[in-house]
């Protein structure tokens, strides 16, 4: 009789763990299907940086549109959003650029920038199954006035991401080469990941 409590209690506790697992599952979460060919990549950009960073920088996201081309938005607030459908095989990143105002005034700033991007793989505008999220290395730090140009370009430097994806559910690091950014010069810097693993894609 003793034992059978005891294992009473243990299917009991799987029960409750079973019920708990089914809970925590996101509402949106799909289970890949084999026989179902992703057409297109739904992509989440997002942009997070600091109000100082604003208050001494102009600061632009590059990113890559629904045409596979590389656009530019200038942030006007602390955060920024964007979302574009991409067709497969195809690319996508972002890369946070922040360039120094003139006359910024002495005294300490703190500068943080981050930016985020999140796909999830549709066939025919249907989502199919939910990928992943993946970030670009936090830049944060306090600086003086005089410091801050070389900063800045470190956050240009490293606040980048970029993958490219295929049909197959394929996602790879990639590097994405920045043209005209709408103000009639040229980058000739990428967009690069050229770190990335399977564990963070």
């Amino acid at each position: 009789m003793k034992n059978l409590k005891i294992m009473s209690k243990m299917l009991g506790g799987l029960l409750v763990l079973g019920i708990l697992a089914a809970c925590s599952k996101a509402d949106n979460e799909v289970t890949p299907n084999p026989s179902r060919v992703p057409t297109h990549i739904k992509v989440d950009y997002k942009a997070t940086v600091s109000q100082q960073l604003l208050d001494a920088a102009t600061v632009v996201v590059r990113y890559v549109n629904e045409d596979g081309h590389t656009a530019i938005d200038h942030l006007t607030s602390t955060t920024w959003s964007k979302s574009v459908i991409i067709a497969l095989p195809g690319k996508a990143g972002m890369n946070i650029v922040p360039t120094l105002k003139s006359g910024v005034s002495e005294g300490e700033y703190i500068l943080e920038a981050k930016g985020e991007m999140t796909y999830n793989w549709l066939e025919n505008g249907q989502l199919i199954w939910t990928g992943h999220t993946v970030s670009t290395p936090p830049m944060e730090g306090v600086f003086y006035a005089s410091g801050l140009s070389a900063y800045l370009n470190a956050i240009a430097s490293k606040c980048q991401v970029a993958r490219s994806f295929t049909p197959d559910y394929s996602v790879n690091a990639a590097t994405i080469t920045i043209g005209t950014n709408g103000d009639d010069s040229t980058q000739n810097t990428g967009i690069s990941d050229e770190g990335a693993t399977d564990d963070n894609r």
